[in-house]
């Protein structure tokens, strides 16, 4: 019998497709696991033991901060596919008055990590949120919802992930920038787990990342075999064509990386330290690549390369 790991992404966004292909395409069942998606659980879904694995964005603040999360492999070099999109009309984004961003759900550190990402694309521009006065809605729930707004009139532009952000495009709006063009991330997304699931579950830790290392090969080698899969796991996430699926994997495909630069990582964490007063941790009580290493050695090639 299978045993059952349950997964968590922030939504069923075509960035987490890896994910999806380890339950799509049987890599998890060859590891004898039966992968289950919940979405939305996060860190504290991991922490409080309602789900197994979760992916997002910088888990290491949250290891700072004490939260109870190791990374075990990586999902994306970006953190975020968000792109800032403006309606129609508006040539520059100078005009921008009034902007909608994910959010809205109590998560309050999620709500400033959007304001940063705002933040900076709008630098790429030379403006600033503050003093060029430029308002901000969190929108309950995510891009979709944002969609729904900017398409009833409400707000200038919005933070859109793929596929909104492709389907925006194709409806006349202009895209002013992604965040990792003014600032790009020192850690990427990742895959992560609690110490206690790798203290009491080593077995299954080891078999997800044997298993996520060939959903990972497979994606960036079996374009078609990846787009069905988007196309089950996340049609009700606006991906509701092959057009649309092509889009969004070649969005979000060129940055998918298995692998963490750990000194890159532990830069970051230094830096965070030393700006908070914190004590310095060193990289490697956050970052367990053992199991990554292990499986990308039995590995005939490293999941690097696309074709």
């Amino acid at each position: 019998m299978a045993t059952i790991v349950r997964i968590s992404t922030p939504r069923p966004a075509p960035f987490f497709a890896p994910l999806f292909v380890a339950i799509d395409k049987g890599f998890l069942a060859e590891q004898g696991l039966e992968g289950v998606i919940q979405y939305g659980a996060g860190l504290e879904g991991i922490a409080r033991g309602d789900v197994d694995f979760t992916a997002g964005m910088a888990a290491y603040k949250a290891f700072l901060a004490g939260k109870p999360v190791r990374q075990i492999c990586g999902v994306s070099s970006r953190e975020s596919s968000h792109v800032l999109m403006a309606r129609p009309g508006i040539e520059s984004p100078e005009q921008l008055a009034h902007i909608l961003i994910p959010g809205g759900g109590g998560n309050e550190d999620q709500e400033r990590r959007f304001i940063t990402e705002l933040t900076n694309i709008l630098a790429l521009h030379k403006l600033d949120l503050l003093q060029d006065e430029i308002t901000t809605r969190s929108v309950p729930g995510s891009h979709k919802e944002q969609w729904d707004m900017l398409n009833d009139g409400l707000g200038d532009a919005a933070t859109l992930g793929a596929p909104w952000s492709i389907i925006a495009a194709k409806a006349g709006y202009r895209s002013f920038g992604h965040e990792s063009n003014y600032a790009p991330s020192p850690s990427g997304s990742g895959i992560y787990c609690t110490p206690k699931m790798i203290a009491e579950r080593e077995d299954v830790v080891r078999a997800f990342v044997r298993a996520y290392v060939k959903a990972m090969r497979y994606c960036m080698t079996n374009v078609d075999g990846t787009l069905e899969t988007l196309l089950r796991y996340s049609r009700d996430w606006g991906v509701d064509s092959l057009d649309i699926a092509r889009a969004a994997y070649d969005e979000v495909a060129p940055y998918w990386r298995v692998q963490v630069e750990a000194d890159v990582l532990d830069r970051a964490m230094r830096k965070l330290c030393d700006e908070t007063g914190a004590p310095r941790v060193p990289v490697r009580e956050f970052l367990r690549t053992e199991y990554l290493d292990e499986a990308l050695a039995n590995d005939q090639r490293k999941p690097e390369g696309r074709t």
